[in-house]
């Protein structure tokens, strides 16, 4: 009896024991949600070529030397769907349950420079901030890109928010943005709330039962009505039970392009602009 009163208390200490360990090894694991770092620096030459340094001897064993893809997936076009934020976050903590590792260890400055080498993948353009903030502002007033986008609460409200754009997007993003409208949208990355906010740009036709259409960016939908915003800004209400076809139309978008209206210096200038605008952390 004593002998089982003796083995029972023992098994209770080092569960006891295994038990206090725990929240300390928890907090050791990286989540996948890096804790509050530094903003993203604009990316430049340098960081590229850094960042392409460790991607080749830590990442390109799985994902490929140009990111194509190899035991891991092709990450050629994450830059475009997740921004440089979420990057950080998936380098930094790795995809628990799968076999993404964390590379927490590298620091801040150096998790930077991958996000900013990867940006480069798959574009011909390449990720680097090569142009002037400063002179990129003066093409976002005189553009009139204010009249649809706002920055800290400033402008308009028919595109979406811009004032924390330089986390969410690449450069190279932005830029195919302004020349080529709507061939990218966001799908939405999971665990990052802002990329829903794009979901609300995505243009529908609808084709009404007297042959008309009606073609708008979705404002709200129910079960039975669908409301649009048009190119004006009207809001137009639609009864779905009615309506003989709604179509996603996955590659247009009611912002103009900028091919052609801006030379490649302003378009340079205003990606840079755009780059700056993020919140600090």
């Amino acid at each position: 009896m004593t002998s089982k009163c003796s083995w029972r208390a023992a098994l209770l200490i080092v569960a006891c024991a295994i038990l206090a360990a725990a929240p300390i090894a928890t907090a050791q694991i990286p989540t996948g949600q890096a804790p509050p770092h530094k903003a993203h620096p604009p990316a430049t030459p340098e960081s590229i070529a850094q960042g392409k340094q460790i991607f080749d001897g830590t990442c390109a064993v799985c994902h490929g030397v140009d990111g194509s893809g190899a035991n891991g997936p092709n990450i050629q076009g994450a830059a475009r769907t997740m921004g440089p934020e979420g990057l950080y976050n998936r380098i930094w903590g790795g995809v628990i349950g799968s076999g993404m590792p964390n590379f927490s260890y590298l620091g801040e400055d150096k998790i930077w420079d991958v996000v900013d080498y990867v940006g480069t993948l798959g574009q011909e353009t390449g990720g680097a901030v090569i142009g002037d903030p400063q002179k990129g502002e003066e093409v976002y007033t005189s553009s009139g890109c204010s009249s649809c986008h706002s920055v800290d609460g400033t402008g308009g409200d028919r595109g979406p928010d811009l004032s924390n754009i330089g986390s969410e997007r690449s450069a190279s993003f932005m830029r195919d943005e302004i020349l080529n409208p709507g061939a990218n949208k966001p799908d939405g990355e999971p665990g990052l709330s802002s990329r829903s906010a794009y979901d609300g740009y995505r243009m529908y036709r609808v084709t009404l039962a007297d042959g008309k259409t009606v073609t708008g960016t979705r404002v709200n939908e129910s079960s039975f009505s669908l409301q649009l915003r048009d190119a004006h800004g009207n809001i137009i209400s639609v009864d779905k039970l009615k309506a003989k076809s709604i179509d996603v139309l996955g590659d247009e978008s009611f912002m103009p392009s900028y091919k052609g209206k801006l030379s490649d210096a302003q378009v340079d200038d205003l990606v840079s602009y755009l780059a700056t605008l993020e919140v600090k952390q």
